[in-house]
């Protein structure tokens, strides 16, 4: 583990850790929570995740599903970060599966609450965070009929390095050929769509350079492969899904920020290849002082309330 990579542990940790404080003391009296369910017997201290939904909502017949993919830089980060929009989502009329999956070895010993020690081993390099998330597709079909949930109408949703793999878990479900080149088999769900907030997707390039260039990049994607040179790995370029999308990728809805210095360009780059295709995109771009990286999950501030309440709307028009 290198120095970049302990630094970047401790910054993202302090970030996760002064989110907990602001938003995980939301209530929303009409959303039920059950947390660590096991989701795939194969790993069960990892594959865990929190269900989140409101019993007396009736807005359709079965509930819509979203399964949520926290962020960290794919090399830390817990589902309990995530918490205070999926109360949201929850809270709209959708079932929630706001899942915990597997990560590198620990950048830092500290902030067990926050990104838990079980969840990390250099034996869930890439692609296994997609492998988890195809888990997470399993349970929910699996438990569709237990919960009333309509499979038709399965949504991934992720934040910074979440977003990524939300993205990744669309497109390989859609597209066959990413998945097997990836390894992780085959969907046993066709992903309808997904929210992407705040997301980092080409990993060849940031702020116009090259990634291997810029150090926080560089540690992200040394841990994700845990190689030096990352790019010598085979499976490096299946981290980017842009050059994945297939034209039938269902519905995508891209937020961001406008002051966003992590993903600057990011999800102009998706919004663009989306449109080059013909694929289902609409796009939120915040404005407001505060429109910086995973503005959304500070939930008390204006920009965080518009942005969600934009995604509510973006919601009702394309679930039914």
């Amino acid at each position: 583990m290198s120095l970049e990579s302990g630094v970047l542990g401790y910054l993202f940790n302090l970030d996760n850790w002064a989110k907990d404080i602001l938003v995980n003391n939301l209530n929303y009296p009409s959303v039920k929570e059950v947390n660590d369910i096991v989701y795939c017997d194969e790993n069960p201290e990892v594959m865990k995740a929190d269900l989140l939904w409101a019993p007396d909502n009736k807005k359709y017949d079965k509930y819509p599903v979203i399964l949520n993919i926290h962020g960290g830089g794919w090399i830390i980060g817990d589902k309990k970060n995530s918490r205070g929009m999926c109360l949201q989502f929850a809270d709209s009329g959708v079932f929630v599966v706001n899942m915990n999956y597997g990560m590198p070895k620990k950048a830092n010993p500290f902030f067990d609450s926050h990104d838990p020690e079980i969840c990390h081993s250099n034996d869930y390099l890439w692609p296994y965070p997609v492998k988890c998330a195809f888990a997470g597709l399993q349970w929910i079909k699996d438990n569709a009929e237990k919960y009333n949930l309509d499979i038709d109408q399965v949504y991934v949703s992720g934040d910074s390095a979440g977003s990524n793999i939300a993205a990744v878990t669309q497109t390989a479900s859609n597209n066959p050929d990413y998945a097997k080149e990836m390894g992780v088999g085959t969907a046993p769900i066709k992903v309808a769509g997904s929210l992407l907030f705040c997301g980092f997707y080409d990993t060849n390039v940031f702020w116009g350079l090259p990634m291997n260039k810029i150090p926080v990049a560089r540690s992200m994607m040394q841990d994700l492969f845990n190689k030096k040179d990352p790019t010598t790995e085979p499976l490096y370029k299946t981290v980017n899904p842009i050059p994945y999308f297939p034209k039938d990728n269902g519905n995508t809805l891209i937020i961001s920020g406008r002051f966003d210095p992590m993903t600057h360009g990011q999800s102009d780059m998706v919004e663009a290849r989306l449109k080059e295709i013909g694929a289902n995109v609409d796009r939120y771009i915040a404005t407001g002082p505060l429109s910086l990286h995973d503005f959304q999950i500070l939930s008390f501030t204006p920009g965080s309330h518009n942005a969600m309440m934009y995604v509510a709307k973006w919601l009702d028009k394309v679930l039914h």
